[in-house]
């Protein structure tokens, strides 16, 4: 029997497991995504450990890591960042080289001030922080993390 014969005969079988496949594959591809969006999955790193706690003993702890530290502009975005800072964090976990003082890049205070405003608008809209490009953190920077910076780095075990 050639292979002309074989599609033939077995053609719907094939459909049918290539589906089954694209759908176990998206399903596990989705369930990855929410998993890795939750606070359980960023406080499991070792450097992350006191980040995680304080954010649980914080009025946000409503609210996922993710909702805070990655843009919402678009999915796409989004994702883009979080391979991104994901890769990053992974490589600096797993080298064990965090620095003993964790910080915002420019770039990632900015996502988080973009995030404060997108959340407080209405809190804000009288007030002069309306207009945009202010500091939130200025005077909030130890609302969810506390005021001491967080102790970053990595104990050897």
């Amino acid at each position: 029997m050639d292979t002309s014969q074989f599609l033939n005969r077995n053609s719907l079988k094939i459909a049918l497991v290539v589906l089954v496949l694209v759908l176990i594959g998206m399903m596990a591809t989705g369930a990855g995504y929410a998993y890795s969006d939750s606070p359980e999955f960023c406080g499991s790193c070792h450097s992350m450990k006191q980040a995680h706690g304080t954010w649980q003993m914080s009025n946000h702890k409503h609210l996922t890591c993710t909702e805070c530290h990655l843009p919402h502009q678009n999915l796409a975005i989004k994702l883009i960042t979080k391979v991104k800072t994901g890769t990053n964090d992974t490589y600096h976990e797993v080298l064990r080289d965090y620095p003993a003082a964790m910080g915002l890049t420019p770039k990632n205070k900015t996502i988080v001030e973009d995030n404060c405003l997108r959340c407080h608008q209405s809190t804000i809209e009288n007030t002069g922080m309306a207009v945009g490009g202010q500091d939130c953190t200025k005077c909030h920077r130890g609302l969810i993390h506390g005021i001491n910076k967080s102790e970053g780095g990595i104990e050897i075990e």
